[in-house]
């Protein structure tokens, strides 16, 4: 008996015969488990003619179809192209396939997709045939063996974007430089539980306060403030100064036990497939400095991650966000001042020096000697003030010279006109450079907007909540805007873009 002797009715009831077990009124979900795994393991005769068992999850399929639509719905699907003439995929598409596999056996057929498709741009390349020719190859089997699974994980979903933002750091991760230097660093990363979108992500050298408040306020200043946050314990994100930052701008931060990363699923899911697509490819990979390991991850995010069909919520980070900011903003100084630490230092004597993070600065005559309280901002996009003992006013500092023996040192080596090294992740990196910027980055966003407000009007915008929430408000009506202005200029005159600022 052959598949093709068999009309689809009779393949359809076949299937019920099946399934039919689990099927009966009162079943419950453990009982038709325990069915379908003991079904599981007794070989069956197929329409086709072979003697196999069932797996679970074609049984949970033909359930789901049933329930669904019946007898019909069991019955073989037809071909959506059948009758049209079907083009082979080449044999250059598949050795380039192995070829790649069998330098870097860790990539995955999504990753190895986004290489392909750009060295072969006239060939249509379908996922599933790629993967039964790649199977077919006598070298796939072997590569396999040296490749590592991950078991899945389900978690809660946050109801809406920026509800819940999730936030972690990841490394140390190390990688040797071009010039010889062996460069150890960490990535920062925000997450958005509702659409699994990437809203910020940096890499640090150090992780410290100061990176995890620089990669929250790029997120907060690009998407607004979310409504909780959620981190492990870390010290970073367990210190007074961070607590207190979150605290001032009314962002709540979600308790969660100690070494319990099982509880952060989506941040450490995400993470896994930050060590196969990025940090395992490093090996492989020629990295100039820290400024083209950053554009790598930008390669990596907004090329592959973003656009990238997310198994979890059936459809693209990028496209789940869509461009949506939060309901909630706040002014860019309120985010600065909300990370402010204070610290109480007193300065030299006679020279009325202090050091503050590693650089010298002076004081004024009159506070030398003294204890000063310092505002200082840990990323270090302010420079630090200190305030007037007896008027509280905050007064700048002035940098102390720098010494030529120590400019080298401090500017380290010279950086090069342009940042390019052979390796996959540039290759995807260069790709999505020649590609329309997507929806996870907006080519003119927020901070495009307030620079620009605040050289028309000649003064600080915005200068209040309220004022940041107009332009918020503005800003979710019209945007995102692309990079050269406006498509439709009329569009903004209409909307009054100035009329409350």
């Amino acid at each position: 008996m052959t598949k093709k002797s068999l009309n689809p009715k009779e393949i359809a009831f076949w299937r019920y015969e099946q399934i039919e077990e689990t099927l009966v009124d009162g079943v419950c979900r453990n009982e038709r488990s325990k069915i379908l795994q003991r079904l599981s393991k007794a070989p069956v005769r197929w329409p086709c003619g072979k003697t196999k068992p069932i797996p679970v999850t074609t049984a949970y399929r033909w359930i789901r179809d049933y329930k669904k639509g019946g007898l019909e719905a069991l019955q073989p699907k037809r071909r959506c192209d059948r009758g049209v003439v079907r083009a082979q995929l080449p044999s250059e598409v598949v050795s380039e396939g192995i070829r790649l596999l069998t330098d870097d056996p860790g990539l995955s057929l999504t990753f190895l997709m986004a290489l392909l498709l750009p060295l072969f741009p006239l060939t249509k390349i379908s996922r599933s045939t790629l993967r039964q020719r790649l199977q077919k190859h006598p070298d796939y089997q072997q590569i396999q063996r040296l490749r590592k699974y991950t078991k899945r994980r389900t978690r809660f979903v946050a109801k809406a974007p920026h509800d819940i933002w999730q936030t972690d750091a990841k490394g140390p991760v190390s990688v040797l430089l071009t010039c010889g230097t062996r460069l150890t660093f960490h990535i920062f990363s925000i997450l958005d539980d509702a659409t699994r979108a990437v809203l910020a992500a940096i890499v640090s050298l150090r992780a410290n306060l100061a990176a995890a408040a620089r990669v929250f306020r790029m997120a907060a200043n690009r998407w607004g403030l979310p409504g909780k946050l959620y981190a492990d314990r870390a010290s970073i994100f367990d210190s007074k100064a961070f607590r207190m930052g979150l605290a001032q701008i009314g962002s709540h931060r979600i308790l969660s036990k100690p070494r319990n990363a099982a509880a952060r699923g989506k941040i450490e899911a995400y993470h896994r497939t930050l060590v196969m697509w990025f940090t395992d490819r490093l090996a492989t990979q020629e990295v100039v400095d820290l400024v083209h390991l950053q554009q790598l991850l930008d390669g990596i995010i907004h090329g592959l991650y973003q656009p990238h069909k997310h198994r979890g919520i059936k459809i693209a980070p990028e496209v789940a966000l869509a461009g949506r900011i939060s309901t909630r903003t706040v002014p860019p100084t309120r985010l600065v001042e909300a990370f402010v630490q204070e610290r109480r230092l007193k300065t030299h004597r006679k020279t009325g020096e202090v050091e503050i993070d590693g650089i010298t600065y002076i004081v004024a005559d009159d506070f030398r000697g003294q204890h000063l309280m310092f505002l200082v901002d840990p990323p270090g996009e302010v420079p630090p003030v200190f305030e007037h003992p007896t008027s509280k006013l905050h007064l700048p500092l002035c940098r102390a010279a720098i010494k030529p023996e120590d400019l080298d040192e401090i500017e380290g080596i010279e950086a090069p006109e342009t940042r390019w090294g052979a390796g996959n992740l540039q290759a995807l990196y260069d790709n999505w450079q020649g590609k329309k910027r997507p929806l996870a980055e907006p080519g003119f966003g927020l901070p495009e907007i307030y620079a620009l407000l605040a050289q028309t009007c000649g003064r600080h915008v915005p200068q209040s909540d309220a004022e940041a929430a107009l332009i918020q408000r503005i800003y979710r009506d019209i945007g995102p805007l692309p990079v050269n202005g406006s498509e439709d200029p009329g569009k903004s005159d209409e909307c009054g873009w100035c009329c409350g600022v």
